[in-house]
């Protein structure tokens, strides 16, 4: 079947299956994911999109779901002025270089922090827990997620964190 998406800013027809998921189509016919391995149960965060603006895990969204909406990978982010700018910041705090976790983590933390900009500094640390890794860089990203916020043109009034935002 085909369906009908924006994907990275790009209108396109993606083909797949009644049963695969966006995560198996994103990475087989559109190249995305390379070589990445999901946990194929929504937990390791290695498959995280956005959906219509909204973080999710890829590997549990059944393909023909997303007919006619807004997909934005991990990739497509990376070519945005925002990434440059976040990563610039958090390569200023240190940043490790982990090949399993680096781009996940800066994808993840980047979304949570333009949806709940009032985060404070253990909605952060919770947040960035929530990608499984132990390389390290978990207080570098911690640091910069402060930073970030702090130089945000927010707050944004009558916006809140729900515990357990997933």
């Amino acid at each position: 079947m085909k369906v009908q998406l924006i994907l990275n800013g790009d209108d396109l027809a993606l083909s797949g299956g009644p049963r695969d998921s966006l995560f198996a189509v994103l990475q087989q016919r559109a190249g995305l994911f390379p070589e990445r391995v999901c946990c194929e149960q929504g937990d390791c965060g290695r498959c995280h999109i956005l959906l219509d603006g909204k973080e999710v895990p890829s590997c549990l969204i059944p393909f023909f779901q997303v007919r006619e909406q807004e997909v934005v990978s991990p990739e497509g982010f990376q070519n945005t002025e925002e990434y440059r700018q976040f990563r610039a910041l958090l390569e200023e705090e240190g940043l490790v270089h982990c090949t399993e976790c680096t781009e996940v983590q800066i994808f993840h933390l980047f979304s949570f922090l333009e949806q709940f900009p009032q985060a404070d500094a253990e909605e952060c640390r919770l947040a960035i827990g929530e990608i499984p890794c132990r390389c390290g860089s978990k207080p570098v990203l911690e640091r910069g997620a402060r930073r970030w916020l702090a130089s945000r043109p927010w707050p944004v009034v009558g916006r809140e964190v729900p515990r357990g935002h997933h």
